[in-house]
């Protein structure tokens, strides 16, 4: 995975930040919504946001249908993780139907405009955009499908720096919601998962009133307590992470 540097991030398709993040946040929405449907795994979520927020790092939001994008990065992401759903292979139609259902009950909330039928013809022409854009997907990310995420590390990181913390699953929980919440910033495209992971358990900490790591007599040398997850880690690194996801939850 090459991680691109912030300014890259945040200059890289000519919109203002703050306009970029709103569409992402939106991707991150309409991605939700379409796994829930499909009871896809938050595993499948993070990778396809993390290619949908790499390919619009790379290429202009004013060129692409960004749900056409979405939909073909959730089809690559089962891919990657067996495309299966609860032990049930799950097929491209499946996110054809829900693309249709999903874009055309937004379009049509409040109007008399009746959806068009969903028929083999407009099946096709969804598959069909749906597979050039899986295509544009795969090349925009060099074909590199190695992809690291944050939510990999909360267990580790936990165990690392809290250990026999009281209430851990609900600990646990709000971790998972952190770092699900940073799939929908460029915190994971220019800093290390495994910092961002940290930075996900250190806000879930705050959120759910524990001490902060810096006060945890019982791990070994609480004054460098990131050396304790990885001595690779910078505090740097992890501090960008938590001001990038804290911006991003401002601007939701």
């Amino acid at each position: 995975m090459r991680l691109f540097s912030e300014q890259e991030c945040r200059q890289g398709v000519g919109l203002p930040f703050e306009i970029q993040q709103k569409l992402r946040s939106g991707d991150f929405a309409f991605v939700t919504e379409m796994g829930r449907n499909l009871q896809l795994d938050e595993q499948v979520l993070c990778t396809a946001n993390y290619m949908i927020n790499v390919f619009f790092t790379r290429r202009s939001y004013l060129n692409y249908d960004r749900h056409i994008v979405s939909t073909s990065a959730l089809i690559l992401s089962c891919k990657l993780h067996n495309f299966k759903r609860q032990n049930k292979r799950i097929y491209p139609i499946a996110f054809v139907s829900y693309y249709h259902n999903i874009i055309h009950s937004k379009l049509h909330t409040n109007s008399d405009r009746q959806p068009p039928v969903f028929d083999e013809n407009l099946k096709a022409e969804y598959l069909s955009k749906i597979f050039k854009a899986e295509f544009k997907l795969m090349k925009t990310l060099e074909f590199d499908m190695e992809i690291d995420l944050p939510i990999y590390y909360l267990d580790l990181i936990i165990d690392k720096l809290y250990a026999g913390v009281e209430d851990r699953a609900i600990f646990l929980t709000m971790a998972r919601v952190m770092a699900n919440e940073s799939m929908r910033t460029i915190a994971p495209l220019c800093i290390r998962a495994l910092a961002v992971a940290v930075a996900s358990v250190v806000l879930a900490g705050v959120i759910c009133n524990m001490p902060r790591p810096q006060q945890l007599i019982r791990i070994p040398n609480p004054e460098e307590w990131w050396t304790n997850v990885s001595p690779d880690l910078q505090l740097s690194e992890i501090t960008q992470a938590m001001r990038i996801i804290m911006e991003a939850l401002t601007l939701k």
